[in-house]
């Protein structure tokens, strides 16, 4: 069964998500909340983190990733979707290497558009500064088979194959181009990991900004996530020394001193 499990959950099981979410909104669901907002951006960005904060408003419910399995009729789906919550305010998480498998560049960016100036959603675009961090932090993820955790954990050694590290670092600057070609002539509230999530004492600043932009009360920005990678890069890549060598000669080399 665990052999076919997975690929029925990521394609037919999309598929049947869909059919159900878009009956219930037919015969149960009635939400209609009067503010929208969609995260926007790349995995490891902190947008889990930032979910959990905004969840914390009576006033808001902020939904999953609702595409990150295949549906046949996206803005259908995301109707249906909306209309189950009872709050004021609606959002969901849209990743933007999800955005990209369904839809080209320019419908990807149509998409985008229709959302905000169709649908009045507010964009709020989460990034980060250095993509060596990000891309480390996506291996590290996959290497201990967990992306979040609620407890501080020992940190687990890693060793980095180098050049598919370098091949996915490239694949990372394109993602980040096609994210700025998507946002382009829209207006967007900008969250960047490592000056607004990173530290816990700059969650109240972040808050008190982006609650206004969404239009209600502050809230405590509670969240029980843990990082789940040390500051020091050399305590979780066994060949840091090895990887940052070779970072040293390539168009990412202004991402490793940070140490």
């Amino acid at each position: 069964m665990s052999l076919i499990s997975p690929p029925f959950n990521q394609g037919l099981g999309g598929y049947v998500r869909e059919f159900v979410t878009v009956m219930r909104r037919v015969f149960l669901y009635t939400g209609k909340p009067q503010s929208k907002f969609v995260l926007f951006g790349r995995g490891r960005s902190g947008s889990t983190l930032l979910t959990q904060m905004l969840n914390e408003s009576p006033d808001i419910s902020c939904d999953k990733e609702i595409f990150n399995r295949p549906v046949l009729f996206p803005r259908l789906f995301l109707r249906s979707r909306k209309s189950r919550t009872n709050r004021n305010i609606y959002g969901f998480k849209l990743l933007s290497y999800q955005l990209r498998e369904m839809y080209s560049p320019s419908q990807a960016r149509e998409f985008l558009r229709y959302l905000s100036e169709k649908q009045g959603y507010k964009i709020v675009y989460l990034t980060r500064e250095n993509p060596v961090l990000q891309t480390l932090s996506k291996h590290y993820a996959r290497h201990r088979g967990s992306w979040h955790q609620t407890n501080e954990a020992k940190p687990e050694k890693m060793r980095i194959n180098v050049p598919s590290f370098i091949q996915e670092l490239r694949a990372s600057i394109e993602l980040d181009e096609f994210e700025q070609f998507c946002l382009k002539g829209l207006n967007n509230f900008k969250v960047v990991y490592e000056q607004d999530l990173k530290e816990p004492k700059e969650h109240w600043r972040l808050m008190d900004r982006l609650t206004h932009y969404l239009g209600v009360s502050i809230v405590k920005p509670n969240s029980d996530l843990k990082r789940i990678s040390t500051d020091k890069v050399a305590d979780y890549v066994e060949n840091w020394t090895e990887l940052k060598e070779c970072l040293s000669y390539s168009e990412f080399a202004r991402f490793t001193d940070f140490e």
